[in-house]
């Protein structure tokens, strides 16, 4: 398994969907997973730092795994079929217990969550190999990112205020 890093979370222009831009430092290649606009901008709200009023749903799972007596201790992108990236949500047990949880997962809740746990995010080595892209070819997405007309001004705030690629 190989770690990945949110690089870019942006909203596409034509679909309206939300397409996560993730890094593997040991490959320098990209994995990008289009998600739906509700899932990805409580991705981006999380990367950036910003607060809802009420608890998201991924707050909510969050809050109920601790208090269970378990943290999240990764999430790994493991999978693609059917034109769609899978992923599993591996919980620890606080009670001393070694074998781990395992929760499937879309990929989208499972980054949602790890981002909140502050947990890693990995991805399968014939994931990161089948449906990389080279980080060269990052620019490329720029122009899709709504308020992008370049590369240098591939940021804008919406109309919340919130930052958008």
């Amino acid at each position: 398994m190989l770690r990945l890093d949110l690089l870019n979370v942006g909203m596409v222009e034509e679909t309206g969907g939300i397409l996560l831009i993730m890094r593997s430092k040991e490959t320098e290649k990209l994995l990008v997973i289009e998600t739906g606009l509700l899932e990805g901008q409580a991705i981006a709200l999380e990367a950036e730092g910003v607060r809802a009023d009420r608890p998201l749903t991924q707050d909510l799972l969050h809050e109920i795994v601790l208090r269970l007596g378990a943290r999240v201790r990764e999430v790994q992108i493991e999978d693609f079929h059917d034109e769609a990236f899978f992923a599993k949500i591996v919980l620890h047990r606080l009670d001393g217990a070694t074998v781990p949880l395992e929760f499937d997962a879309r990929p989208s809740d499972a980054i949602a969550l790890a981002l909140r746990a502050r947990a890693p995010i990995y991805v399968s080595d014939r994931i990161i190999a089948e449906h990389g892209i080279p980080e060269e070819r990052e620019g490329r997405f720029a122009e899709l990112f709504a308020g992008a007309d370049d590369e240098d001004d591939a940021q804008d705030d919406d109309e919340d205020g919130h930052l958008v690629h």
